[in-house]
């Protein structure tokens, strides 16, 4: 799921990026931005936001600079 589909619908707001308040007659308006959000609507996935940890993890664990047992023995002098 987290492949195909990363982002999901904010808890807070369930996706509509605002809440919604009522005026004097009872009509819908448009509310303050979700805070959680930031009025975005949507929210990274707890299984993509594990994933791309351990993306992260991995990739700072491979370095291009040759370890000491592979480095080619240099004779000095």
């Amino acid at each position: 799921m987290c492949a195909g589909s990363p982002y999901g619908d904010c808890r807070r707001c369930h996706g509509m990026g605002h809440a919604i308040k009522h005026d004097r007659k009872g009509r819908a308006t448009r509310g303050k931005t979700c805070r959680r959000c930031h009025g975005h609507g949507k929210r990274l996935r707890t299984g993509r936001r594990l994933y791309n940890l351990w993306l992260r993890v991995y990739r700072e664990g491979q370095s291009d600079t040759p370890t000491p047992a592979t480095r080619p023995f240099v004779k000095k002098g």
